[in-house]
């Protein structure tokens, strides 16, 4: 005797939401287990850490800001970057856009002001949609497009290049506007790799002074 049509739609349904279960749960455990990653980070280096926080996130306006408007920042932990030139602030978080977690977000203090707003992108990242930005030139393995090339172009010096190139390819977006220089991970970087991330970019912030500090003297 054959299995009538009503009891395999019966089953399909509770195939369907076991997996919709499993989903919700796997999410849940993900999420959850970022959050104690973070926590654990933050109380292992006296940093700060907060559930979300929905202002942060506008004061930039460049990179993924820009393309995907400010959102909020999740899981976020703040403190200060140990360099040889002494500390810099600095925020780490996951970056939730339009409801949606899009990637992690950096961001490494610049002691001195840059002049105009520069992203360096990776041949394979997408290209701005930042009608005020235009492309400048390489500047290592990434292209430099830029709010002002005048202002800009002494900064694109061989130590910015080199400092770019170690961030890494997983990090398709870096950019530099104001006082901060900011990049974009995967959200499964591990806790190791950001952590690798936030001295990289506090050596673009330290290529990005000495050259602001030379311009200004």
């Amino acid at each position: 005797m054959g299995i009538s049509s009503g009891v395999w739609f019966v089953i399909a349904v509770i195939a369907l939401l076991v997996g919709i279960g499993l989903l919700v749960l796997d999410r849940a455990r993900s999420e959850g287990g970022g959050a104690r990653d973070r926590r654990r980070w933050a109380a292992a280096r006296g940093w700060e850490y907060l559930d979300s926080d929905p202002v942060l996130p506008s004061r930039w306006r460049y990179g993924t800001i820009h393309q995907g408007g400010p959102g909020v920042a999740r899981n976020l932990i703040s403190g200060d970057v140990p360099t040889p030139d002494g500390p810099r602030q600095a925020y780490l978080f996951d970056h939730e856009q339009a409801g949606r977690l899009s990637s992690v977000l950096a961001a490494v203090q610049v002691r001195n002001p840059v002049p105009a707003a520069v992203e360096l992108r990776l041949p394979s990242a997408p290209l701005p949609d930042d009608a005020g930005l235009d492309l400048l030139e390489p500047v290592g393995a990434r292209y430099a497009f830029v709010a002002d090339a005048e202002a800009v172009r002494p900064l694109l010096t061989e130590r910015l290049a080199t400092a770019a190139d170690q961030v890494g390819d997983d990090v398709e977006l870096l950019w530099a506007e104001e006082a901060w220089v900011l990049a974009t991970a995967p959200l499964n970087s591990t806790v190791e790799r950001l952590q690798d991330l936030l001295a990289d970019l506090a050596g673009v912030a330290a290529a990005l002074e000495q050259r602001t500090a030379h311009s200004g003297s």
